[in-house]
């Protein structure tokens, strides 16, 4: 019978190096890799968002704000143009925390994204004339279940990456 015996403290050491980048990892860095990463997540949400009309939808003469042309358009198909990334500031127990969402600033339409994801009840009029309803569309959630494996792996590849890097500068060497 042959007896194997292995020296795994170089693997400790490589766990503990591990350890201690994850809490020292620079946050731009553990960002960039996000961005990096969710790019497909991204692209995914752009091509579920729902667009009426081709995005290009008249303001109702009715329902037009004051100082708005009658000739303008509503922004029909700005949820597919105002989705973006945002990093976010990270838990305590986190290096990095980013979005993929509709964005909520002003002149954007993030504002309705709950009502497309969620949808809405049947509405009234005060007459009783039926309003119609939105029905339920999370296309965040979809492109969320289509793209997340492969997020994971790009992360997980970057974060290897630049853990490697800095091990080359910051660990001790092994001399063979």
């Amino acid at each position: 019978m042959i007896k194997v015996t292995a020296d795994t403290s170089g693997l400790n050491k490589v766990d503990q190096g591990l350890a201690r980048y994850s809490k020292i990892m620079p946050t731009d860095t553990t960002n960039r890799i996000l961005r990096k990463a969710t790019k497909p997540m991204l692209n995914a949400a752009k091509a579920n968002a729902p667009v009426s009309k081709g995005g290009r939808t008249r303001i109702s003469l009715k329902h037009r704000s004051a100082g708005k042309n009658a000739n303008a358009y509503a922004q029909g198909g700005a949820t597919r143009r105002d989705l973006r990334t945002k990093v976010v500031p990270p838990e305590k127990d986190e290096s990095g925390r980013i979005l993929v969402g509709v964005s909520k600033r002003s002149s954007k339409v993030g504002w309705r994204t709950n009502f497309i994801t969620r949808g809405t009840r049947i509405r009234f009029s005060k007459t009783g004339k039926s309003l119609g309803r939105v029905s339920k569309n999370n296309f965040l959630q979809r492109a969320y279940d289509q793209t997340m494996p492969m997020v994971r792996v790009d992360v997980e590849r970057e974060f290897r990456l630049e853990f490697m890097k800095w091990a080359r500068q910051n660990l001790p060497q092994s001399q063979q």
